[in-house]
Formats: structure tokens, sequence, C-alpha cells
């Protein structure tokens, strides 16, 4: 027990004096002692209760676990040198315990780490979302909780360490509450304004009985709701309009509506991509949308808010009045909600063994990734595989322009390819490498992570870990699932329509010169390369040719995925949602067969067209992206479509978008993402962004000021089409 002076990183200093080696048991003291010592606040432009346990260098996060962000380590010390040895004491003690983090590369053997380097794939480094039920506490209060614990731990005898860390977290969720107690009693003293004090009076009277006791109406469950999202760090609300319901029904309609947009405000100053999902279906398609709904959309609307990461689901019966309330908030331009189609989704996770009444529980975390509100560890996501990377490996028979060395799997000379039906055996067979290769070292990541990360929060509030004893990390979950995202999508479709047409039926060139074309960046091959990047063999004109490739290939990587157990206890499932790091993988594809030379970086940011590529209209490229089987990829499968704001809000826009989602959703189309936006206005925001600071554009899976993006991310934006019908 160390006789600590310093009064900072009350983390590290809990987690080291506790006499327990048991890794959860030293992150429960750590809690205890961050709830006792961080410095808490009432934020009164939102009446929230406000905790940052991230905020210290040695801290436990809610993707990881213990956590060591040296160089936030080095500016306290730089800021406070008198306690420069106890804070390195603290490190070197906590350091032992980091082996997640610093024994994760030597997990990935070398192949692994050159596919990385070489971005054919992304996997193993991220934890993970989930969603927490982190309305629990204020639905039975810490004691129902501990009751709980105790029940399960007489039930699974040895498995007192992973108990206790979790009685020792509902005890700092507890100091938490008492301290806001009497925080609130304290400003009191000096509070003026009307609304000031009502908000105090507020969480006095909340945490004058919770959060050991439940909460009595909508106020009082909005507040420990957030106390536990902030203590936690802040990932996925989940299916917010349903297990809130109850308050909501009992709480005076402007009283809750007052603390809804408390709470859209205290989201919007957070930022990030926390997913917030409202409606959906039961397991007899019974439309579940409710009052708090349509209030949720019309704060929304009213706000403009980018976060939360807001998402809709839909289904048969879906009423006309919901699609028209969430068009009135997509027409604001803050690209929310996002909509998802039960009729795709459910189907999707039944497959995977899920029951249907779970399946119709789902929600999406993080940018847009599929859960099971509360009872999963889905990966969430496990990685990335670049499909255009297979069709390269076949050209170059394994050999990566990009890294300039013999990298993948052999599969012979191009050249020697008699027929299209043998190159396109090669690129499935350079693609199953690259899934392999990809979910194998997500896989080595998992085993790590089982070891050496508990996660106490997630372990308390996903069901299954207390009932066997198990954490999160280590099978704990009902359902431990995995999700690997398809990139580069369009791309790859339209260069094999073009090999097989061009090389193989049509005999245009031959192999020899389109290798040699691309080997040289198109240098003397001016026609071709103008041919290649303006030819209509494009995906996302409803072409079928084409379009029956891209579904050959995105089918067969969903189906794939599923045949590869994972770590956790499920298999692996796919999905396309490409985030911020579309032009990063561009970067590192060479000269392409669809016209793209090696330095271009515009390549399709969702299941849909490479931007630009898609000039028959909107219609034209849902009927391409339909083709594909929705109900095979168990994660977000991206559709992001761009509009011309003034069209969109219109009369005619808004019965054009109720039209448009009846046709592809009734047609099993997965997931819609809209950007409402001006040319105009993207083009006069690289120039003057001092003037567009609530340019709001969908990226990926979430949504994002225009402003803050890279160049190259907002050429892929302005260079998607801005569709002027519907």
């Amino acid at each position: 027990m160390y006789e600590f002076k310093t009064k900072l990183e009350p983390f590290g200093r809990g987690f080291v004096n506790c006499e327990s080696e048991n890794k959860a048991v030293k992150i429960g003291a750590g809690l205890i002692n961050c709830a006792k010592e961080l410095p808490i606040d009432i934020t009164l432009d939102n009446g929230m209760v406000e905790i940052n346990v991230a905020s210290q260098a040695i801290s436990f996060l809610y993707s990881h676990s213990v956590n060591c962000r040296s160089e936030v380590l080095n500016k306290i010390i730089e800021n406070n040198p008198e306690d420069k040895e106890e804070l390195l004491l603290i490190k070197e003690k906590v350091w032992p315990y980091l082996k997640h983090e610093t024994c994760l590369w030597d997990c990935f053997t070398q192949e692994q780490k050159e596919h990385e380097a070489a971005r054919d794939i992304w996997a193993g480094y991220w934890m993970g979302h989930c969603v927490p039920k982190y309305a629990d506490i204020a639905i039975y209060g810490t004691d129902g909780y501990r009751e709980k614990v105790e029940k399960y731990r007489k039930l699974n005898p040895g498995k007192d360490d992973f108990y206790d860390s979790l009685i020792m977290l509902l005890e700092a969720i507890d100091i938490f509450g008492e301290r806001f107690y009497h925080l609130a009693d304290e400003k009191l003293k000096t509070a003026t304004e009307k609304e000031h004090i009502e908000m105090l009076n507020n969480i006095k009277r909340t945490f004058s009985h919770a959060p050991k006791k439940p909460c009595k109406d909508f106020v009082e469950a909005v507040i420990v709701f957030f106390m536990m999202f902030r203590i936690e760090g802040g990932d996925a609300p989940g299916h917010f309009d349903q297990y809130m319901y109850d308050f909501w029904k009992v709480t005076d309609e402007k009283e809750a509506k007052k603390y809804l947009r408390y709470l859209w405000v205290a989201f919007h100053k957070l930022g990030g991509t926390m997913n917030l999902c409202i409606s959906g279906s039961d397991e007899n398609w019974n439309d579940l949308s409710n009052d708090l709904t349509y209030a949720i959309l019309e704060v929304t609307a009213e706000t403009a808010y980018r976060t939360p990461n807001l998402t809709m689901r839909v289904h048969r019966n879906t009423p006309e009045k919901l699609l028209r309330a969430a068009h009135k908030a997509i027409a604001t331009g803050c690209g929310l909600p996002v909509i998802y189609n039960d009729e795709a989704v459910c189907p999707a996770l039944e497959s995977l063994e899920i029951p249907t009444d779970d399946a119709h529980r789902y929600v999406m975390n993080g940018c847009n990734q599929i859960d099971i509100q509360g009872k999963s560890h889905m990966g969430l996501e496990d990685g990335e595989v670049f499909l255009a990377k297979a069709v390269e490996y076949v050209l170059f028979n394994g050999y990566s322009p990009y890294r300039q060395k013999d990298l993948s799997i052999k599969t012979g000379d191009p050249t020697e390819f008699k027929t299209y039906d043998e190159f396109y055996a090669a690129v499935i067979k350079q693609l199953d490498h690259l899934i392999d290769t990809a979910t194998a070292k997500s896989n080595a990541a998992q085993e790590l992570f089982a070891k050496e990360a508990p996660n106490p929060f997630r372990s308390a509030f996903i069901e299954g870990c207390i009932e066997k004893g198990l954490d999160y990390k280590q099978g704990g979950p009902i359902y431990g699932h995995g999700q690997i995202l398809a990139q580069g999508i369009a791309e790859t479709a339209d260069s094999l329509a073009v090999i097989k047409k061009y090389v193989y039926e049509e005999k245009r060139f031959t192999m020899a010169e389109l290798i040699d074309a691309l080997s040289k960046d198109f240098e003397g091959y001016e026609e071709l390369h103008h041919f290649l990047k303006n030819n209509d063999l494009k995906f996302g004109n409803d072409i079928d040719y084409v379009d029956e490739i891209a579904k050959g290939v995105v089918d067969h990587f969903n189906s794939y995925l599923r045949t590869i157990p994972t770590r956790r206890g499920g298999y692996f499932t796919g999905g396309c949602s490409p985030f911020n790091r579309t032009a990063n993988y561009a970067k590192t594809l060479g000269a392409f067969p669809n016209g793209k030379r090696k330095d271009e970086y515009i390549i399709a940011d969702s299941i849909g067209s490479t931007p630009g590529k898609d000039v028959n209209g909107p219609t034209a490229l849902m009927n391409s992206c339909l083709k594909f089987d929705h109900t095979l990829p168990a994660s977000g499968f991206i559709l992001n479509l761009k509009f011309d704001k003034q069209m969109f809000n219109s009369e005619a826009g808004e019965d054009g978008f109720v039209a448009l989602c009846r046709s592809y959703f009734g047609q099993k189309g997965q997931q819609l993402s809209i950007t409402v936006v001006s040319l105009e206005d993207l083009l006069d925001a690289k120039v003057n962004p001092q003037n567009h600071k609530n340019l709001i554009v969908r990226i990926g899976g979430y949504s994002a000021r225009f402003i803050d993006l890279s160049p190259e991310l907002q050429d892929n934006v302005i260079a998607r089409t801005s569709h002027i019908t519907m």
C-alpha cells in the first residue's frame, strides 16, 4: 500500500493500491477511487451530471480495459513536476497489466502484418463497440443488481474475483450518486435562476434514492442514464424509445420533452458516433414506434445536431407518419436518422441462430454495426477486407505494387488464363485468402483480449456474463458473432466487368496489354485509360452485366465469412461501412482496370457506385444494390445517397422520399443513409470553411462536419452524384 501525496490519477492510485492481483478486481478498486476523487460537475445548460473517467492518463476505457496514455501522462508531469516521481511509479506498477496493448503486435504472424501494411486488410486492434443496458440502474437500482450478482455467485463457485469486481463497480456508481446529491445541494445555496434551481432540485431529488433504488419518472431516468453513460465512457445508447418509454409515460409531457432536449444538448457537446436507435418491429411484426419515438425525431429536426447518431428501424407495418417525420429531420441536412430495414436485418440475424424475438431487438452501435441490445459481443467491428486487392493480386500473381514485393498467394500467370471463369476463380481464391488472414488476425487478438482485458462494466450490463460468471471478453455474452466489413465493392465489380467483356469476350485488348498499362500507370496507354474510365460498365446504373458480377463477389464474401468461427463463440459475418478510411485504402491501390490511376483516391464509400459513376438516377442505383442478398450481411450494409437540398425539402421531395423508402425496403434493401446538401455549398466550403461550420454530410456510418474532413474525403463527398429527382 503506497501513501501517495499526489491527488492526480485517482484510477491509477486505486488500481495500484488494490491488494488483489486479479485485474478485474483492481479495475473495480480504481473505479471506486475515481468515484471518490474524480472531479464531477453539474452542467446547467443541460441539467446533466458530468464525469469523465477517461480524462486521466491511466484509466478504464469503455472499449478497452486498463489503459495508459503515455503522451497524456507526460503532459501531466510537465504541468505538475512535483508529482513526477509518484506518477511514474503508478505507470511502472500499471504497465505489467497492459499486455492487451503491449503484446498485441506479437500475436500476429508476419504475413498478417504484411497484409495490414499493404492495406489489404485491417483487423484485430479495435476491442469493439457494444450496447450495454445503460438504463438498468434506472430501472432496477444498484440494490437490484447486487441481488442478481449474489444470486449467481452462489451458482458459480470459484468466481469470487469476477463477482467482487461487479460489486465494486456498483459501489462506485453509488458513490458517484451520493456525490452528485451533495453537489446539487451545495449549488442550490447560490443558484438564482429559476431554471437552474429546478435542474438542481431534480438532481437532488433523483439522487435522494437513486442509483440504489429505481427511478420514478423520465427526468430521474435520464439523469441516471446519462451518469451511467459517462461512467462507462459513452458507447451506444441503443433502443432508447423502448427501454425509456415506461418512464416517459408517467411524466408530464412538457417536462419530459424538456429533459429529452437537455439530453440532446448533452450528446451534442460530447460529439462522437454514439448510436441511438428508435422504432422497429417485434417478432410478430407489430410496429414499436410510440410517443417517445416521434418526440426524438422532433428534437432531431429542431436541433439538427449530428449526434447522437440516430438510427430508425422500418418494416412492413411502419406507418407513413413515421417516414414523414424522418423526412423532416433528414431535410435539415443533419443526415439523421439513418434508416434500417427489419425485413433484411432480422432474417440475417436469425440465420445465425439468433431467436426471432432477440433478432427483433437488434440495435446499432458505433457508426452503424448491428448488435443485440444488452446481450452480445459481436466484434463491432473485427476488421475490414479491401476486395479490390483480390483482383490486383490476381493481375500481378501475388505481387503487391504498393509494397513492391511478393506478398499474397500465387494464383498463376493471368496471361495464361483461357477463360474469364479461370480468372474469376483466382480472384475468389485471393479473396478467401484475405478473409482468412483478417479473421485469423482478429481471432488472435480476441484470444489475447480474453486473457488480459477484463471489463467489469460491460460484464455487469451485458446479459449472460453474470449468469455464467464469465467476463464480457471471455464468452460471457449470449451472442459472440463477429463482423468483417468490405471495402471497394464498386471498383471490384467495374474492373471484373471490363476484364470479362473486353479481354475475354470481345478481345478488345489482351490481358498482357492491360497489365502493362496498369504497371505503367497508363503512361503510353492514354487511349485505353480513357476507355476504361469512361465505358458504360459501371456498377450503380442497373446494368445486369455488371451487377451480377458485383453480386457474385459480395454474396461470396458474406457467405464465406459465415463459415469461420470467432474466438468468442459465434461466426463471422459481413457488412460494408467504409468509415473515414476510404481515401487511405484508395491510395494503396495502384492503377486499376476501372480506369483509376495510381494516385487517385476516390473510391466507393458504401455498397453503391464509385462516386459520380451512377448516372441513371437513384432508382437505378438502388436497383443495382438490390441485386445483393441483403439478408447475408449481419453488419451494417450501408448505401449512401446524396440529394439536392432544394429538391429534397420540397413537397415532391417528401413524397418521393416516402415512395423511395417503400420501394427499396419493400425489396429487402437493408439500409439508407442520406446526405441533403447543395453542391454549391460543398464547393464553397472548401474555399471558405469559416462560412460552413454547420454543413453536415454522411461519412460511412456517421454524420460529420464537412469542414472537419480531410481534403481527400471532401473530394469523395463532392464527387458523389447529387440526385435532383427521386
